[in-house]
This record gives structure tokens, sequence and C-alpha cells, in this order.
């Protein structure tokens, strides 16, 4: 398979943004509770001395030292102390913002998980305490920084890299779909096409393949298309119109496609990536738009478990 599911997760997760809003460390007395439904800031929550409570969907978890929590914004849930004693826990506000790939979702990413290195936790989150004293750029990227490094720890602990194996076995019966699109990338494909490749119906193809890269298959083939586009414009001196050819679009949908994508259009994109400056990276990629109206109809779109909004 030309394009195999390492790939495309990994541009999935090039995608990934994070914003540190706010952070500290606090201590409540017994019988303190929080009621977080509606508030859309996710948060990490590390308990460092007594003892806690979690409602989350549906679900009640007791909080306690040693474990890292992760509490997604749009989720409706709850908390407090358990016990007699104070419950202290440092904790840190963030938005992230994915497009329509709710990766830690389809890779079922729980709310907790046993911390791997406690000190290493602890250093990060008086990091992100300290750095926001200053608000200055620099300080800003340092945050940033700080607020992905204990991200990842927590996928880390979560397992995240098993899980992307597991779901790459499942992917393995849709290479031939995706090795399919590489190869008549110049031809239109309708979704019948693909699904009968996996005797699959199209609905519920269109269901599966979502499921499994994150993405539509209109929009799939879009960014495939469009990636081609780039290569060819950067490394070739095919006209305009003979790329749209090769890729299997018209000429003014690559370009007005091709703009909406990286914010240039395709003439201006070959200027910068052939100057004598060298390559220039154009803008963080959007959400393809445009050709998605067959299958939009038929399936819904995932309520995302990871939201982005205000503070507490």
């Amino acid at each position: 398979m030309i394009l195999a599911y390492d790939s495309i997760l990994h541009r999935k997760l090039n995608q990934m943004d994070a914003e540190h809003v706010l952070s500290g460390i606090s201590s409540r007395e017994a019988g303190w509770t929080n009621d977080s439904t509606g508030r859309e800031l996710n948060r990490l929550f590390y308990p460092v001395a007594g003892e806690g409570w979690l409602q989350i969907e549906a679900g009640r978890m007791k909080m306690e030292p040693g474990k890292l929590y992760l509490l997604p914004g749009d989720a409706e849930l709850s908390f407090g102390t358990e016990g007699s004693g104070s419950f202290v826990f440092y904790w840190t506000h963030y938005k992230m913002n994915m497009g329509d790939y709710n990766l830690l979702k389809e890779l079922e990413v729980p709310f907790w998980t046993d911390a791997v290195n406690r000190q290493e936790l602890i250093e990060l989150f008086e990091k992100l305490i300290r750095l926001q004293q200053t608000e200055t750029m620099l300080q800003g990227w340092r945050r940033k920084a700080a607020l992905l490094e204990l991200i990842a720890c927590f996928m880390e602990g979560a397992g995240l890299e098993r899980k992307i194996e597991a779901k790459q076995e499942v992917m393995e019966q849709f290479d031939d779909v995706l090795s399919y699109i590489e190869d008549n990338m110049s031809e239109s494909i309708s979704i019948e096409q693909l699904a009968s490749i996996v005797c699959l119906h199209p609905n519920y193809f269109i269901t599966m393949f979502k499921s499994l890269t994150g993405t539509s298959p209109v929009h799939y083939m879009n960014e495939r298309r469009l990636e081609q586009a780039r290569t060819l414009l950067s490394e070739t001196d095919m006209a305009v119109a003979d790329v749209a050819a090769r890729i299997g679009m018209q000429n003014h949908y690559l370009s007005r496609l091709f703009k909406q994508h990286y914010g240039v259009t395709p003439r201006r994109y070959r200027e910068l990536s052939q100057s004598i400056d060298g390559a220039v990276q154009p803008a963080e990629p959007k959400a393809c738009t445009g050709d998605t109206g067959r299958e939009e109809g038929l399936t819904h779109e995932r309520n995302s478990r990871f939201g982005s909004g205000r503070n507490e």
C-alpha cells in the first residue's frame, strides 16, 4: 500500500494543536464538589495528596495520587473530595483543536492512566505555573511545549502506541481501497466502486472508512489529490491545467480548493516553492470542502469528546 495507516495517523497527529489557558495547584477540604457540565475547557488533573471522586459519562471513579486524569471539555462530569482529609491536586486547563479528526475517541483513549514518572509530571505542572506568570510570545511557546509534553505523558501511560498498532491491523482490510485511490487518482472514483473492493454496502463503507481514517472518502481523496498537486507544482514544470488533469480535477476547481486548503493559489505556491530562498511551506491545511454532498447524507458526524471553550 502506498499510503499506510501510520502515514495517515502521522499526518493527523501533526494537525493536532493545544493552547494552554491556566494551570495551578489546589487544596480542597472535605465535602467540596464541582459540577463542570457544559464547561468546554479540557483539563488534566494530577492528585498528590488525599482522595477525590470523578463522575463522568455515567461512570464514577476514585481520584487518587499516582494517577493522571484527562477530563474532556464536552463531557458531562462532576468531581469532589472523598473522605475527611484535604484533596490536593495539580491541574491545567487547555483548548485542543483537531478539526474533524476525533483521534482520541477513535482510539478509545481512557479518562485516566497510571503516572509513569511522577517527578516528571510535577516538574511539568510547576513549569506551566511558572511560565504563565509572564505574557510574552516566547513564554507562550514554552507553555505550549510543556503542555504538549504533559499530554504526551498521558498518552504514553494510556498505551497510545499499542492502540495505534491494534487500529492498524483493522486498517489492513482497506489496503486495496487506498491503493486503488492512489492508482486511479486521475479518474472519477465513486463510493460504489470503493465499497465493492471490500464487499461492503456504500452506506456502511462510508461509516467504516471514516472510523478508520478520521475523514470521509471524498475528503480523503481530495486531500490526497491536493498533496499530489503540491508535489507536481514544486518538482515539475507542468502547467497548472495539466496538474489538474493529472489528479482528476478541473482547473478552476483545483485552484479554488487549493487556495481554501493551503491559503495560496497553485501558481503562487509554485513561485514560493521554487524560489531561490528555498521551499516555503504553506499554512496549516484546512479541512477540505466541496464535493461532499453524496456521502455526507449517508452518515452522521460524530460528537467530539475533546472540545474547547471558556475557563471555569
